[in-house]
Formats: C-alpha cells, structure tokens, sequence
C-alpha cells in the first residue's frame, strides 16, 4: 500500500512526544535570526528543535542542509517502518517497508514527529526565502506579476486579490499556465537559478 501526500499538509500538523531531540521550550526571540532578515519571525517559528536551531541561526537555509534535513526525516520514517520520498513540489510519497498496515492517521503522526524533529518547515523557508528573498507582500508581487502575464488588467488591484485569495475563488482562470507561474514564482527567481 502506498500512499501520496503533501509533505507540507502533513508537516508539523499532529503533536507527538518526541523521542530522543527535545523541542525548543518556548518561541525563539526572532532577534535571534537577526542574519535571516525579513525573515527572521519564520526562522525563529520554525526553530523547534536544537537540529533546526543549528541550521537556521547563521539567517541562511543552503541546498546541502535542506537536503540533510529531508534525509534525516526519511531515516527518521524508516525507523517506522515506511520509506519516505519527498518530491521536488512539496508531495511525497509513503510506503510501508513492511507488511504492517496502520491507518493513515498514525502514519501522519510518524510524519509530524519526524518532521518536528528535522525538517519541520527548513525546505518550505528554503523555497520561501528563494521565491521572495525579500519578504515583500504576497499580494503586491502577486498582481503585478499577474498584470506583467496579462492574466489581469491594470484595473485589477492587491485588495481585489486578496478578496479572492481569501474566497478561494479567482475572476481570472488560475491554473491557466501564466498563472500558475505567478502563484509559484511571481518574481521569476527560481527560473533563474
């Protein structure tokens, strides 16, 4: 049996006691991730763990420690009893390395635990602060990204999106191709490089 999810629907979502890594007992000053710049209330929420503290207190998330976290929340899974791929958009998949059969709910579970431990929300940052290194307001990039692709017009402003964004109902086709692109990478950063 497997199973397909989105790893960033799954991360963080149920509370378990971790094993051997013990949480941060409280939230992190983010003057702390001072280095981290507009970013650094994310880093500090998303330091929950003395592993995730060690990555995020230089202010930088690099591909090798991204790809570290993922590793040890794979492991972490296989300690479990489930191999654990995590794919380029943020979906995984889950299969039990054994014949055993839990419910979806327990292996969600396994998943927030390993996770809260290593990965938590390291990638999420990691293509967060690559798509806006800014911080800019998602709005405003949003619409000017739409408006640059000719998905809206000029008329079409940040609040209107946010209404629409907030109905979860666009006036505009939202999965056309040039909206997708906006929705992932308004800026156009991650084509780049």
């Amino acid at each position: 049996m497997a199973w397909a999810v989105s790893a960033l629907a799954l991360s963080g979502c149920a509370q378990s006691a971790p094993d051997p890594v013990e949480p941060t007992p409280h939230r992190i000053d983010p003057a702390v991730f001072a280095a981290a710049g507009p970013w650094a209330a994310e880093f500090a929420e998303a330091a929950v763990a003395p592993y995730q503290v060690g990555i995020l207190s230089d202010g930088v998330i690099t591909a090798e420690e991204r790809a570290d976290a993922r590793a040890r929340t794979s492991k972490c899974m296989r300690g479990h009893g489930y191999r654990y791929e995590e794919h380029r958009d943020g979906a995984a998949d889950i299969d039990p390395l054994h014949r055993q059969s839990e419910s979806i709910e327990q292996v969600a579970s396994y998943l927030a635990d390993c996770s809260r431990r290593f990965d938590h929300d390291i990638s999420m940052l990691f293509d967060a602060v690559r798509r806006n290194p800014e911080h800019r307001a998602e709005a405003a990039i949003q619409v000017a990204c739409l408006q640059r692709s000719g998905v809206v017009g000029a008329d079409y402003t940040e609040r209107r999106w946010r209404s629409e964004q907030a109905d979860d109902h666009f006036s505009f086709e939202e999965w056309s191709p040039e909206a997708t692109r906006c929705r992932l990478d308004p800026l156009g950063l991650l084509r780049q490089g």
